[in-house]
């Protein structure tokens, strides 16, 4: 018995000791890119319609914004599996870094303009005037990719 918990001690002392030696930029990089994930439940029978909103409205500013290099690129996530209880749809957009997110009123400006002329102002509040029977925003998060060495 003496032996088995020595042998399990010397065991988690070499795990314990080994993560502690794996470290950033020596064992792993993180991105410079950043994946901005925002989780969305639709109503199941709603899904269409908001797929058709967003076509209309999220996809061309994602265009606009790689346009200006903010937005690397986008995509969308829809679930196959039946029982989503928190999320079953994500928007994805990859930035090119976290530095986008910098305050820089002229190019808000802009692309603000170039998003609003894309889309008449009243066809955009019909698109989007019951969204919130379609869908509930469930969160939003930030990500980078990590690159083992």
């Amino acid at each position: 018995m003496k032996r088995i918990t020595v042998a399990a001690a010397a065991a988690a002392l070499t795990l314990a000791s080994s993560a502690q030696a794996f470290e950033a930029y020596t064992d792993y990089t993180p991105s410079k890119e950043v994946w901005n994930v925002t989780m969305v439940k639709v109503n199941p029978n709603r899904i269409d319609d908001y797929l058709e909103g967003i076509k209309q409205t999220w996809v061309p500013g994602c265009e606009i914004g790689k346009k200006h290099g903010v937005v690397v690129d986008c995509f969308v996530y829809l679930s196959e599996t039946a029982a989503n209880r928190d999320f079953n749809m994500m928007l994805v957009m990859k930035l090119p870094s976290a530095a986008v997110s910098d305050p820089d009123a002229a190019l808000f400006k802009q692309i603000q303009a170039e998003t609003r002329a894309q889309l008449e102002e009243a066809k955009q509040d019909k698109i989007v005037a019951g969204y919130e029977e379609l869908r509930t925003f469930w969160g939003e998060m930030a990500f980078r990719r990590i690159e083992f060495k």
